[in-house]
């Protein structure tokens, strides 16, 4: 394992994690869990997924391409992501949504969407260069 404590370089999403990959909501109720992976020497991929605390998940990624670049809990129920995916050569270069863990739903650009089209939607605003 790096010192960072990410994973063997190569190796994919790690297995274990600590509390600075854990992210949780201000009630504690949901939890940003991110598994990271070195995409090139030292370019690491952070690929968030949603939590409650039962341990069950309320939006996961299937592709391990998209990076978070930050999260903000804007209540206990909703996080806000700045997103961005790999590799980046695509037009806009990141993507914010906001996620309703409650209701399961997520918005973007203005348009609420089931949690369960996320990234399809997300997919379909990139253009590909």
């Amino acid at each position: 394992m790096d010192p960072t404590g990410r994973g063997a370089a190569g190796v994919g999403p790690v297995e274990a994690m600590n509390d600075a990959d854990r992210r949780p909501s201000p009630d504690g109720k949901f939890t940003i869990e991110i598994a990271a992976w070195e995409a090139r020497m030292s370019h690491w991929i952070e690929t968030p997924r949603l939590v409650d605390a039962s341990g069950g998940v309320v939006f996961a990624f299937v592709s391990s391409s998209w990076s978070l670049d930050s999260a903000t809990w804007t209540s206990a129920n909703v996080v806000q992501l700045l997103l961005r995916k790999y590799p980046g050569n695509h037009t806009p270069v990141d993507i914010t949504c906001e996620i309703d863990c409650l209701a399961r739903t997520a918005t973007i650009a203005g348009t609420a969407v089931p949690i369960a089209e996320l990234e399809r939607r997300l997919d379909a605003l990139l253009q590909w260069r």
